[in-house]
């Protein structure tokens, strides 16, 4: 079999690309496209399969770059055309003149794209925009929407370091972690002020805190009914560090940290900070239909949702009305909230229009029991063991009172004085909430393994890495992220989200 050289190749190609009939600047894409592939098929093949397939996608990639931006420069012409004249500046309001067409560059996951379009700049603040380009979608960064979108995926999901390795390995795309940091915290802002907007807008309560008369539902609320509907409540506490207020310096850090301010520093020794835990509230959303029993004691969620919010309850609440809403629980049957037991659950519940069943998480209860036996008793012995399951046994029976008063009737030792006396305040506090055989006789859960899992998994895994600490901003941004990548709308929250400008 006799191979033609390249050159040949290549000649053949635009032989017969010219019958086509398409636009110059398809037929100059097609060919450039084509011809990288013709050196693919020509060009020596490495030795491996590994480094064959990678010759191959990032052949590929080569090849789609030049009709990608083809397509895009067309788009943008047409644009172009539809948006002539003067258009008005979005900072301060006065016209934006045109300044002609201008080139310029953006990285794409196929590699760099040069394109042309018109923009604008403000006659009174100097501000630049470009209409054509913000229609389109592409951002006044130097990344493609989707450049940003995967490298904010990475960096979601691994510390910021690893993602640009992983970026690099798998979309052949190197970007500096700095870079991959600014694309992620401007996706959190966008996702963060849409939340917002969506907990404004499908609020239940006007800014007066009376309720509002007829509340918008979003549009993509579940329409069939709901019988159980379950909200698991708990918080989980990554480390953050909040800069030392300037009076607590001394003279010559409070001279530091103004030196380090007017150089735009972010951190060093012109700051001091202060270690603080800030807890993430999480909640899962899911009903007693998307129980799959996995064993007797054990049952799998089929689908669920996830809130996540760094800060007060109340603005946690109004984050969770909206999923709550989406879900239609509140039109539920049976609405049933399962914490640990914190106050602010109690005033989140009687927050929410629709009052749900509140349950003590009964494995908290156990838990804390348990301390209190190795404490009264030693650790793991067995007048510690005999204890325990005698206290467990009537918690589960609804006996809870009786166990308040065997702890009453105790002469503890002083190490465990404190224990007992907390256990005792808590079961009195959460009597109304352990009605176990009752619930379990209604067939209801009693146990909130879901956000546990999600304290871990969703939250604890990204923002609870080994010597991680954060900014207060920086750790509520990535709690929402994460949350939103758990609920699986990544993709959808692209196409969501407003340009970033």
């Amino acid at each position: 079999m006799n191979v033609i050289s390249q050159d040949a190749a290549r000649e053949q190609v635009c032989q017969l690309l010219s019958g086509w009939g398409l636009p110059a600047a398809r037929m100059a894409g097609l060919a450039e496209a084509i011809s990288v592939l013709v050196d693919l098929v020509t060009g020596e093949a490495p030795g491996s399969a590994v480094d064959l397939e990678a010759s191959a996608v990032t052949a590929a990639l080569a090849a789609a770059r030049p009709l990608l931006e083809v397509r895009l420069q067309e788009r943008l012409d047409v644009l172009d055309e539809e948006t002539r004249g003067v258009c008005e500046c979005l900072l301060c309001g006065a016209s934006a003149a045109s300044q002609g067409r201008r080139q310029r560059r953006w990285r794409s996951l196929t590699g760099p794209l040069r394109l042309v379009r018109r923009y604008t700049q403000c006659t009174s603040c100097g501000e630049k925009r470009s209409l054509s380009q913000e229609r389109l979608g592409l951002s006044w960064s130097e990344y493609t929407p989707r450049l940003e979108e995967v490298c904010t995926l990475m960096a979601t999901t691994v510390p910021h370091g690893m993602a640009v390795e992983l970026v690099e390995k798998l979309a052949g795309v190197e970007v500096s972690a700095h870079g991959i940091q600014q694309m992620t915290e401007r996706r959190a802002q966008r996702l963060e002020a849409a939340l917002r907007a969506d907990a404004s807008r499908y609020a239940c309560y006007d800014d007066t805190g009376l309720p509002v008369d007829k509340p918008e539902r979003p549009k993509d609320a579940t329409k069939r009914p709901v019988g159980t509907a379950y909200i698991e409540v708990d918080g989980v506490v990554p480390m953050t560090r909040e800069e030392v207020p300037e009076k607590d310096l001394s003279a010559q850090d409070r001279r530091r940290r103004q030196k380090a301010i007017r150089d735009g520093a972010r951190g060093g020794r012109g700051r001091r900070y202060t270690l603080v835990g800030r807890e993430v509230k999480n909640a899962v959303l899911y009903t007693a239909d998307d129980c799959a029993p996995e064993s007797p004691s054990r049952a799998c969620l089929t689908d669920k949702r996830y809130v996540s919010h760094l800060g007060d309850w109340q603005q946690f609440a109004k984050l969770l009305w909206v999923e709550i809403v989406r879900k239609s629980f509140d039109r539920a049957q049976q609405l049933v909230l399962i914490s640990d037991g914190a106050e602010w659950v109690r005033s989140l519940a009687k927050w929410l229009p629709v009052q749900p069943l509140l349950i003590l998480d009964l494995f908290h209860v156990k838990h804390r029991i348990w301390e209190v036996a190795n404490a009264l008793y030693g650790e793991h012995t067995p007048a510690a063991t005999a204890w325990a399951q005698i206290q467990c046994e009537c918690v589960e029976a609804g006996q809870a009172s009786s166990v308040i008063a065997s702890l009453e009737a105790l002469s503890p030792r002083a190490k465990a004085t404190k224990l007992v006396r907390l256990l005792v305040e808590y079961l009195q506090a959460n009597l109304d909430r352990m009605d176990y055989p009752a619930y379990r006789k209604r067939g209801l859960r009693v146990g909130s393994g879901a956000v546990e899992s999600a304290n871990y998994h969703v939250t604890g895994a990204r923002l609870k890495l080994q010597g991680m600490r954060w900014s207060l901003q920086g750790a509520r941004e990535m709690s929402y992220l994460r949350a939103d990548l758990f609920n699986g709308r990544w993709q959808e929250r692209t196409r969501q989200l407003p340009v970033a400008q």
